[in-house]
């Protein structure tokens, strides 16, 4: 069995948008104790089930893409069967998808003999989506390009977090035209890497720098919906801050029980949420 984390974007700017239409990013990245779980098992061919009937088991599955992905980079002839208990929220900036896809082909690498390093599926990974390769390096990464340029941070942050999200997702896509159609966001904010000199201090010092520029987008395609960044204000949280393209967010703590009472507090409001402390790796071949 492979675990997947989701992850949490503790900051991320839009820096440019680059001659393909995607958008520069610069954000810092952090691994978060929420999993999904893939199983796998010898078999004639690939299949794929998963706990969660909401989500396609076919192509359009980042699992079964990653699959056939190894195979033929492999040149396997085997099949496997996978099992994903699914456990992080989709459409909601955990990152559950790309983190599926490393797991399965870091699992898969393992079933069949493949030999591949870990560099070499990150690669692989790289080209079903920008995030993939992010669940095969260090558990918290400066993050820039489309995503497949990764910066080892050494400091781990000394924080819980309670994880909150509606009862919706966003659509990326949607996400950034929302975003291109707004101003430009005020130089004066912080740095996407200016966290990193308070990532080892308490929660409450992490508070200015937990800036995410597509916060203003997402939340203008359902502005009449619940406001999770409220319901975390109201409950006393103070360092806030939206994980990808929404629509989750999170509250960074010093204690587990205080994210306990946060989460507990987001749940009573409506939304669903969780405690998660942070993780000291992702991907373990």
């Amino acid at each position: 069995m492979v675990d997947a984390p989701a992850k949490v974007n503790l900051t991320l700017r839009v820096v440019g948008v680059r001659p393909d239409g995607y958008h520069d990013l610069e954000s810092v990245v952090a691994a978060v104790g929420v999993f999904d779980h893939l199983s796998f098992s010898s078999a004639d061919n690939l299949c794929l089930a998963c706990d969660d009937p909401t989500l396609p088991s076919g192509e359009d599955n980042l699992v079964m893409q990653a699959a056939r992905l190894l195979r033929k980079s492999c040149d396997v002839r085997r099949g496997a069967r996978i099992y994903l208990r699914k456990r992080i929220p989709a459409g909601r900036g955990f990152g559950g998808g790309s983190s599926d896809a490393a797991a399965c082909l870091a699992g898969l690498n393992a079933l069949w003999q493949c030999g591949k390093s870990l560099s070499e599926l990150a690669a692989l990974g790289a080209t079903l989506g920008s995030d993939v390769p992010l669940f095969f390096g260090p558990p918290v990464a400066v993050m820039r390009g489309r995503g497949e340029r990764l910066e080892a941070v050494s400091a781990r942050p000394t924080w819980y977090a309670a994880l909150a999200w509606p009862g919706y997702g966003n659509p990326t896509a949607e996400v950034y035209t929302a975003y291109d159609r707004r101003p430009p966001s005020s130089n004066g904010r912080p740095g996407a890497t200016d966290i990193l000199k308070v990532l080892e201090g308490p929660a409450r010092e992490a508070a200015p720098f937990l800036v995410n520029d597509l916060e203003p987008a997402a939340r203008s395609l359902r502005p009449e919906q619940i406001s999770v960044r409220a319901l975390l204000e109201k409950a006393g949280a103070t360092a806030i801050g939206m994980t990808g393209s929404g629509s989750a967010y999170f509250a960074l703590t010093d204690t587990q029980t205080e994210a306990r009472r946060l989460a507990d507090a987001a749940r009573a409001g409506g939304a669903e949420a969780v405690a998660a402390a942070f993780v000291g790796d992702t991907q373990q071949v």
